[in-house]
């Protein structure tokens, strides 16, 4: 069964997931709704993150929540580590993320084995940690605290290192005619940020409550989210990743099969 699928992505991730769903058959429009932007050279968190980045082997973990804070921070770090500490433990979210830190040769990288959510990532990390241990949390600028929280509660040390922003893409007219006459059956948002932008931008193109199409969400958190601006038709996804997206349509195409 052939869908037609909008990705709403950052542009430079977005080819990969457009590439999956084209796999599967299905007809995919892409129209990013979360553009990805390096913060100022000279910003108060660049120069945080070149003094967090120096010090890099005081931390018994790293945290990096995304392939937008891998690229942002490694290059970084890689200029005043020529060999990374060897005593760490870094954590990707997800399976994108963790494959860039492969690439980097760091020297023990893990991932959440029961997903690609802050939650998961705790399940896991909390278990090894240590009260005293040193986190650093490579993301972008902003967002949630649950990570954090939980880790002081724990008594560990934690600081940020953030080198990115989020924001909405310019949006033009045409980007809205593409939208309604491409008529999605499934609209994918694989964050919280992307779902407000799409709603800000598009939520008056589509609306809320019609069964004509699904919104496909990455978390419980963002299913929340989403029920709350009143999005009735929801399908909840295992996280972000391509694979989790393209096995919830499977079962989506499954359940509309048998109808």
């Amino acid at each position: 069964m052939s869908l037609r699928v909008l990705v709403t992505r950052p542009q430079a991730q977005a080819s990969t997931t457009v590439a999956a769903l084209e796999n599967m058959g299905h007809k995919v429009l892409c129209l990013p709704c979360l553009e990805i932007v390096a913060v100022s050279p000279d910003s108060k968190q660049a120069v945080h993150s070149k003094y967090l980045a120096m010090d890099l082997d005081a931390y018994a973990h790293v945290i990096v929540v995304s392939t937008n804070a891998a690229a942002g921070f490694l290059p970084l770090a890689e200029d005043y580590w020529p060999q990374w500490p060897a005593a760490q433990t870094w954590w990707g979210m997800g399976v994108t993320t963790q494959a860039a830190l492969i690439a980097a040769q760091l020297p023990q990288v893990m991932r959440p084995s029961g997903g690609d959510t802050s939650e998961a990532l705790l399940e896991n990390l909390l278990p090894v940690l240590n009260a005293g241990d040193k986190v650093l949390i490579v993301r972008g600028v902003g967002g949630r605290e649950i990570l954090a929280n939980a880790l002081r509660e724990r008594g560990a040390k934690v600081d940020y290192a953030e080198c990115y922003l989020r924001q909405l893409p310019t949006i033009s007219s045409q980007n809205r005619q593409q939208l309604q006459q491409f008529s999605p059956q499934v609209v994918v948002t694989q964050s919280g940020d992307t779902l407000r932008n799409f709603d800000l931008a598009y939520g008056d193109c589509v609306p809320h409550w019609s069964a004509d199409w699904q919104l496909l969400l990455p978390s419980e958190r963002v299913l929340t989210m989403a029920q709350q601006m009143g999005y009735q038709q929801c399908l909840l996804s295992a996280g972000a990743s391509d694979q989790a997206i393209c096995h919830t349509l499977s079962r989506y195409e499954a359940r509309l099969a048998k109808q």
